[in-house]
């Protein structure tokens, strides 16, 4: 969110588009958008500012490219004619679900959500600005820029906020490198709450899968998910961390389950958090690590038995 990634498309709003959340009880606010940052299938996201506060913002468009068009006055949402009102229902359910989320798990690991409301026939997701990088733009495939004071720093304080999270009883099903931001202060924010569901079974929203990082489960709507689903996730974005590279897709481990070693071709082992990945990403959901404390206490052993941690223990 720190960066513009590419300029106004076709389907976007115009620069110094004007946003307004219309009042309805809550403090009115106009918001301005100054440039696109990224499109998917069922968004835009936009940098913004909020003309009253005078801050910067994200504004995430409800924009699911292959059944809508943008109206011919460049702001308004037309729905393609033919198109099924049911799975445009669904998809736009699970964007206002977005930012309800958002609100309900509010924590200092989670970008916070400032506003939401409906304009030009569609619904908009206003989002605190943070400036960082993501973890995959910080990392970029180079296993060897992360040593075990980073975890210990900012991945030890993320698996805390999907404690947080799960206490909640939300699970975020979209955990990778790309929707987790590194601020400049070392802080992690956990990003993009559009698969994110409560797992008492109220959910039935629709799940983007990523390879490398979404587990089996969530390749079937008809499957139990919940708190181990997004242990895989943490746990391949741990070996992400690693390796610099995802690991192997869940479905090519159907029946072989096997991975490469975390370590193999690199200087340094992980001795400890390596067998906590592997429990994480066992492929059957009922054997695969059910704790987020193994983490935590592997990350702090990487952390407590490395060089650095020796060297300030003992100038201390």
């Amino acid at each position: 969110m720190s960066r513009v990634l590419m300029g106004n498309e076709a389907g976007g709003l115009r620069r110094n588009a004007r946003l307004q959340n219309g009042g309805s009880g809550k403090e009115h606010r106009t918001y301005r958008v100054r440039s696109k940052i990224s499109a998917s299938e069922l968004a835009i996201v936009y940098a913004g500012r909020c003309e009253k506060q005078e801050i910067k913002c994200v504004i995430k468009e409800f924009y699911p490219k292959s059944l809508v068009r943008r109206g011919k006055d460049g702001s308004s949402v037309r729905r393609l004619s033919g198109m099924p009102d049911d799975k445009y229902e669904a998809l736009r359910d699970a964007f206002i679900n977005e930012g309800e989320l958002l609100k309900a798990c509010e924590h200092p690991g989670i970008v916070r959500c400032i506003d939401q409301f409906e304009q030009n026939d569609t619904v908009y997701i206003v989002m605190e600005f943070i400036e960082g990088v993501t973890l995959a733009e910080m990392i970029g495939g180079r296993p060897d820029k992360i040593e075990p004071g980073f975890l210990y720093k900012t991945m030890l304080p993320l698996i805390e906020t999907l404690e947080h999270l799960h206490k909640q009883g939300i699970i975020h099903r979209d955990l990778k490198p790309g929707n987790i931001m590194i601020d400049r202060q070392g802080n992690a924010k956990l990003l993009d709450f559009g698969s994110a569901v409560r797992f008492d079974g109220s959910g039935g929203h629709p799940i983007l899968t990523t390879a490398g990082y979404s587990p089996l489960e969530l390749y079937s709507e008809q499957s139990r998910q919940g708190p181990v689903s997004d242990i895989y996730s943490l746990a391949a974005v741990l070996f992400y961390c690693c390796r610099g590279t995802a690991p192997t897709d869940v479905r090519k481990r159907l029946f072989d389950d096997r991975l490469e070693p975390i370590h193999a071709g690199l200087k340094r082992r992980w001795p400890f958090l390596s067998r906590a990945i592997r429990r994480g990403l066992i492929v059957a959901p009922d054997k695969r690590c059910t704790s987020l404390k193994w983490f935590k206490a592997a990350i702090t052993m990487e952390y407590v038995t490395s060089p650095s941690a020796r060297r300030k223990s003992r100038s201390g």
